[in-house]
């Protein structure tokens, strides 16, 4: 019998969960809730697990890649209004509007300036720093959307229902922020003590 059969089978007779241990034998948990404002749903909140070492972070990067995400023009909104990426993310901007559009970002942690350009075509950014990017329109100012850069993947955005999750946090003490547009950063602490532990962590923010 191998030394994982021989765990789960030790777990089973003493009547507790076989939480499988992770491949670094550290073992992984889940950080999941509801974030709310006001007692309603905070959709586009960024709720993000900080201070993790450098291995940690190694581990997890080690099997996750880059990915390119999008944030639309259209009916002269950005659509979605928050994106959270990694550093070293893409993010295209397709206008699929009537109108020109002029992205930009300036004062942030990424500043960039995609020109202006017509309906139908698309321009891309790649971004190298962690930290929040507002990002506007000079043709139109009532346009606005937010970029959260993280250096690191233990991050998850709210849906519509204000739910978030986030997958493989180590175990032990954790720190957890959230960001929501415009409000002071809230910090909270969680902890995992065993693998496959599922710490349910909901908030309500204050504006």
């Amino acid at each position: 019998m191998n030394k994982l059969m021989s765990w789960i089978f030790i777990g089973a007779l003493l009547g507790v969960p076989a939480s499988v241990p992770a491949a670094d034998g550290g073992g992984v948990g889940i950080v999941k809730g509801t974030i709310t404002i006001g007692g309603k749903p905070a959709p586009d909140a960024v709720v993000s697990i900080e201070g993790l070492s450098q291995d940690q972070i190694k581990t997890k990067m080690a099997h996750s890649k880059p990915q390119k995400k999008i944030i639309d023009q259209r009916n002269l909104k950005f659509i979605p209004t928050v994106v959270a990426v990694m550093v070293g993310e893409t993010i295209d901007f397709p206008n699929n509007d009537k109108s020109w559009h002029n992205v930009y970002s300036k004062g942030g942690a990424n500043d960039f300036d995609l020109g202006l350009y017509p309906p139908g075509k698309s321009r891309s950014k790649k971004f190298d720093k962690p930290g929040v990017s507002r990002v506007l329109c000079n043709a139109h100012p009532n346009m606005e959307a937010f970029i959260v850069v993280k250096d690191h993947p233990f991050f998850s955005t709210t849906d519509s229902r204000g739910n978030y999750e986030i997958k493989d946090a180590p175990l032990g003490k954790l720190r957890v922020e959230i960001w929501y547009p415009n409000l002071d950063v809230r910090s909270d602490s969680v902890e995992i003590v065993r693998a496959g532990e599922v710490f349910a962590l909901s908030v309500e923010l204050k504006k």
